[in-house]
């Protein structure tokens, strides 16, 4: 077995360990694998969210919005708007930071609401 087979095994076997995921999906060639190998994984399990912002391009959107369709993924889109983040618009070094962490507390609270309506 490769390297590479030996990593898509851990991830396989990771992604099975956690029953459910949530995946932040920009439509990039990463997160887009993580989230066709989570959806082959784990079926109606996975859901892709996906940042609206006036950053992001309309065009990755688009392509977000059409894959998920197209592997029957659920897919929620939340909007995110950097300019109105703490510090952001000084430009800092840890920008990105920024951005991720507020990302990911929007995915935190959509995760949660998907979970509390699959146990009512």
């Amino acid at each position: 077995m490769t390297e590479i087979e030996e990593k898509e095994k851990a991830l396989e076997g990771y992604l099975k360990e956690l029953k459910r995921v949530a995946v932040a999906f920009s439509s990039g060639v990463d997160s887009t694998f993580l989230l066709k190998k989570a959806k082959q994984i784990l079926g109606n399990n996975v859901i892709a969210i996906t940042a609206k912002s006036c950053s992001f391009p309309k065009r990755e959107l688009n392509e977000a919005i059409e894959f998920c369709k197209k592997e029957n993924i659920r897919h929620i889109i939340v909007e995110s708007e950097e300019l109105s983040i703490e510090g952001f618009s000084e430009n800092p070094k840890n920008r990105c930071y920024l951005c991720k962490k507020e990302l990911f507390e929007k995915m935190k609270q959509v995760a949660k609401k998907e979970r509390n309506k699959r146990n009512n």
